[in-house]
C-alpha cells in the first residue's frame, strides 16, 4: 500500500524512514567508528555544515543501501556516541537533494530518550560554523519539549546568516517512537522553498 506524504511533511518523514530502512543494513555492512578517536561534537557539526555547498561530497563514504529513488552512504565523520551516521542522496526528477543523519540513541525507556533529547539540544546550541573569514555563526533554534504521549517531537535549529549557500539549511533534532522503541536522531538537510518543492511528491526527507 502506497503512502501519500503531503509536501510540507516530506522532509521530516523521509529522513525518519531513511534512517529506519538503513539501520539493519548499516550494522551489517559498515563498522562502527572508534569514538575514542573521533572529532568533537561541535567539530563534526561544523564540518557537515561547511560541506553542504559541496553537496556533502567530501564526507560521503561507502554505499550502504540503494532503495528506489534514494541511496544511503556511510558518513566519513561520525558524532561521538552515535550509533551510525548516514548521508542520503536523492536522484529522482523532482528531488536531487542530500541530507546527513546521525542516529544517537534507541531505547524502550522514554525517560532515557527524553534526557538524551534535552542534552543533545544543549550541545547543538553550542555548535557553529566557522566561515573562511574567521566569522563564527552559532546555530539558533526553537525548543519543543517531548511528551510521552506524542510519537514524534522535533526541535529545529538553523544558521542566522544571509549566505545563500546556507540559507535553507536546517538542523533537526527529533525524538520519535518507532517499532516499540524511542529513537533520538539528528538530521541536517537543505529545505527547499515551498514554491520549489514538488507538489504531491511521495517519499522522504
Amino acid at each position: 500500500m502506497k503512502t501519500i506524504i503531503p509536501p510540507r511533511f516530506k522532509t521530516t518523514f523521509t529522513l525518519v524512514m531513511a534512517v529506519v530502512i538503513a539501520s539493519a543494513s548499516f550494522a551489517q555492512n559498515v563498522a562502527v567508528p572508534d569514538t575514542s578517536r573521533s572529532p568533537s561534537f561541535p567539530s563534526v557539526i561544523d564540518a557537515v555544515l561547511r560541506d553542504f555547498p559541496n553537496n556533502l561530497r567530501n564526507l560521503t563514504g561507502e554505499l550502504v543501501l540503494a532503495q528506489g529513488e534514494f541511496e544511503n552512504y556511510a558518513s566519513t565523520l561520525a558524532l561521538p556516541e552515535s550509533q551510525h551516521c548516514l548521508i542520503t542522496r536523492w536522484h529522482s526528477t523532482q528531488d536531487t537533494t542530500v541530507s546527513w543523519q546521525a542516529a544517537m540513541l534507541t531505547t524502550d525507556d522514554f525517560g532515557k530518550a527524553d534526557r538524551a533529547y534535552r542534552d543533545l539540544y544543549r550541545k547543538l546550541q553550542e555548535c557553529y560554523i566557522q566561515l573562511l573569514d574567521g566569522t563564527i555563526v552559532y546555530l539558533k533554534g526553537s525548543w519543543q519539549p517531548a511528551k510521552e504521549g506524542a510519537s514524534f517531537t522535533t526541535s529545529t535549529l538553523r544558521l542566522t546568516l544571509d549566505d545563500q549557500r546556507y540559507r535553507e539549511v536546517r538542523v533537526e533534532l527529533e525524538l520519535v517512537y518507532q517499532l516499540a522503541e524511542w529513537g533520538v536522531n539528528i538530521n541536517i538537510f537543505s529545505k527547499k522553498p515551498d514554491d520549489e518543492a514538488g507538489n504531491g511528491t511521495v517519499g522522504l526527507q
